[in-house]
């Protein structure tokens, strides 16, 4: 259990890691020497307000994510988002990481179409939160972040710069998909537009989860039925939107239970349940235990 979660913003990357301009100012690829995760070790677990990708090229380190511990090797990508806490344990002289993180709107302002890897109700699962390769998939995916640095912080100007970030992006997301959920053959217009329309639920979602969790109010943010909704929800992540709120809601319920500040009333409060048999028989429901009994095992 800890005291506190720090919070790491994306301004506050950006500006820790980059001197000049990027040309997506929304857009940070970089390497994370072993002095930088040395830096990191121990303290206070981390939360972002981005989502972000993290491949450990060489070596190994030790990370907390939503206070289960994993150790990662060599050719090993995870995830990161504002559903995740991360926290550094322990590393090897050895280690190097690479980084790609993006704002949230990022997807929307180039019109990149978001696939499975970043659907936020399987974010804190290892299956899905965490990637183990093969050599020849890490190095396709590390020259893919190396050409998406390149291309975001060159000086001089370049023809196509942003079409070339675009679609890198694109096929980087495609070789990612295909190795979570199986080929992905699904490029038409129609599923790039639900692509768009699940993405805008899910930034609605991270922002509202806690005070709405009602599929209508979605529906009627985003001008669509709620059966329109459902359908476009389950169609591109596998889950309904009900169930992904609800996803949501179980991740942010774990993340502050384990912090030693608040209590379990404190905990169903902040997320706006109405009575602790409501807040139990939803916490039973998804982890098959009660809260009590939780906070009492992070003690």
């Amino acid at each position: 259990m800890v005291n506190k979660i720090a919070k790491l913003t994306f301004k506050d990357y950006l500006n820790e890691k980059i001197l000049g301009n990027c040309y997506y100012s929304g857009l940070l690829v970089s390497k994370s020497t072993k002095a930088e995760v040395v830096n990191y070790l121990r303290q206070t677990p981390v939360r972002f307000d981005h989502l972000g990708m993290c491949l450990v090229k060489n070596g190994r380190v030790k990370v907390s994510l939503n206070f289960v511990e994993y150790t990662l090797e060599a050719n090993t990508l995870f995830f990161l988002s504002p559903m995740v806490v991360m926290q550094v344990i322990d590393c090897s002289d050895d280690i190097e990481m690479h980084t790609l993180f993006t704002e949230f709107d990022l997807f929307q302002k180039v019109g990149l179409p978001v696939y499975k890897a970043y659907s936020m109700e399987k974010i804190g699962r290892e299956n899905d939160t965490i990637l183990r390769l093969d050599t020849r998939d890490s190095s396709r995916i590390f020259e893919y972040f190396m050409n998406l640095e390149r291309q975001n912080t060159m000086d001089s100007e370049a023809m196509f710069r942003s079409e070339i970030i675009k679609m890198t992006l694109m096929l980087l997301f495609y070789e990612i998909s295909s190795k979570i959920n199986g080929n992905l053959a699904r490029s038409s217009a129609g599923f790039e537009r639900k692509n768009r329309m699940v993405m805008d639920f899910l930034n609605l979602a991270s922002l509202h989860f806690k005070t709405n969790r009602s599929v209508q109010y979605y529906a009627d943010k985003l001008f669509i039925s709620r059966k329109h909704l459902t359908r476009i929800v389950k169609d591109v992540t596998g889950l309904g939107p009900k169930a992904i709120l609800e996803e949501i809601a179980i991740s942010e319920a774990v993340i502050l239970m384990n912090v030693s500040s608040m209590s379990v009333k404190d905990v169903m409060q902040e997320l706006n349940f109405s009575d602790y048999g409501t807040f139990s028989k939803f916490f039973k429901l998804h982890l098959g235990q009660s809260p009590m009994t939780y906070r009492n095992q992070s003690l």
